[in-house]
């Protein structure tokens, strides 16, 4: 084994990667061991090692929060690698994580994410170091499981999903038409957020069925519905970053759905909202527009350390003809406005976290607790403290 070729993988793929030999001694190729589940949980290599027992190609394991872990036969023993994380993980669910494996960290680094096919290629490109016998991606996944040998007829499935649904089809119900598909895009394009829902809602009768389950059926019309009109909400005018947090919000919530009108009710929701954003754009003066860009600017920033100098570079005014643009759009000054978006992310940390009060005022950039006590009662005219006892697993 080429232990300087592993180092260097180690740091280019930014994933931990653990040695141990057959007397089970380990040789770690990174620093910050004390954080590694690798190295402090017994039964995360325990599990490892029983899992590529009996096979000759990597053992790839889901471990807990959809973090992924491998291990790989080397000369002389086993390598293992992860956490890959496929989702990222917060502050609180990093902990959390961390904490399965025995390991306490009160502010625990961020970590990348991985698709499914970087793992793949990433333990392929750990297996081709380690002088191993090359392996397809194809029969990486097969043989652990990652993959359905039956799922793999799709031919013969598709064909039969035809069939059935020439057997089950009614010339007088067909699916809607293409033409009233464009003409609801086109109404969320132009910002019209009564039409669009109004032309959404008239097609629901008559769509296909997406799914065996009528419940399914329901929820991936939502779905369908709402990322459709997320990308004509950005033809529109909306940013990106705006539209996808719109869409990623009201599909979560189908997620929780438990009935059909719940579902509805959230895919309307967010047409109305999309739609209303593309009005906005569409029909507001040219100096509300420097002003969201600032809000935005604000909001997707408030964590970090910002100055009225530094947002008017990034809307190309002078910072003096900004901060009397804001006050006059918003009634409030710049640093009011920093302040209160910051107490607002506060807020949603004091009720759906348990990261403390000094850990919570340090995340949102305030540079003490007592600060941020003084802030946060001022915006929401009750003590940090206060706002969780009170609020803390209720509806705000």
């Amino acid at each position: 084994m080429r232990e300087n070729h592993i180092r260097i993988l180690c740091s280019v793929l930014k994933v931990d990667l653990v040695f141990e030999k057959q007397d089970g001694t380990r040789a770690a190729f990174f620093d910050n061991t004390a954080r590694s589940p690798l190295m402090q949980s017994d039964y995360l290599r325990r599990t490892l090692r029983d899992g590529i027992e009996g096979q000759n190609t990597p053992f790839l394991l889901k471990g807990s929060y959809d973090c992924y872990y491998a291990c790989l036969r080397a000369e002389g023993g086993l390598m293992y690698m992860g956490p890959m994380c496929h989702e990222r993980l917060g502050p609180v669910k990093r902990r959390q994580m961390l904490r399965v494996h025995g390991i306490e960290a009160n502010d625990p680094p961020a970590m990348p994410t991985f698709t499914l096919s970087e793992m793949r290629n990433m333990v392929l490109l750990v297996n081709s170091a380690l002088e191993n016998a090359t392996l397809e991606n194809e029969e990486l996944l097969q043989l652990n499981r990652l993959i359905n040998e039956a799922d793999r007829n799709y031919q013969q499935e598709q064909a039969q999903f035809m069939m059935k649904e020439e057997a089950e089809d009614d010339s007088d119900a067909w699916r809607h038409s293409y033409e009233e598909e464009q003409l609801l895009l086109q109404a969320v394009r132009e910002g019209r957020a009564e039409d669009a829902v109004r032309l959404a809602e008239g097609m629901d009768r008559d769509t296909g069925r997406l799914s065996s389950d009528n419940l399914g059926h329901w929820h991936n019309l939502a779905i369908v519905g709402i990322t459709l009109c997320s990308r004509a909400a950005i033809v529109g005018g909306v940013s990106p970053r705006s539209a996808y947090r719109i869409s990623g919000y009201y599909i979560q919530k189908c997620d929780t759905a438990q009935d059909a009108a719940h579902l509805l009710h959230y895919r309307n929701r967010a047409i109305e909202e999309l739609a209303g954003r593309v009005d906005e754009k569409l029909h507001h003066s040219h100096t509300f527009n420097h002003v969201e860009r600032c809000k935005n600017y604000i909001r997707n920033h408030c964590r970090e350390k910002l100055s009225l100098d530094e947002v008017a570079a990034v809307v190309k005014l002078s910072p003096f003809y900004l901060s009397k643009l804001f006050k006059r759009e918003t009634g409030m000054c710049f640093q009011d406005y920093v302040n209160q978006e910051r107490v607002n992310r506060a807020a949603d940390l004091l009720l759906f976290s348990d990261l403390s009060l000094p850990e919570i005022a340090h995340y949102v950039h305030f540079p003490n607790q007592s600060y941020f006590g003084k802030i946060f009662k001022k915006v929401k005219g009750i003590s940090p403290g206060s706002y969780r006892d009170r609020y803390k697993n209720r509806e705000v």
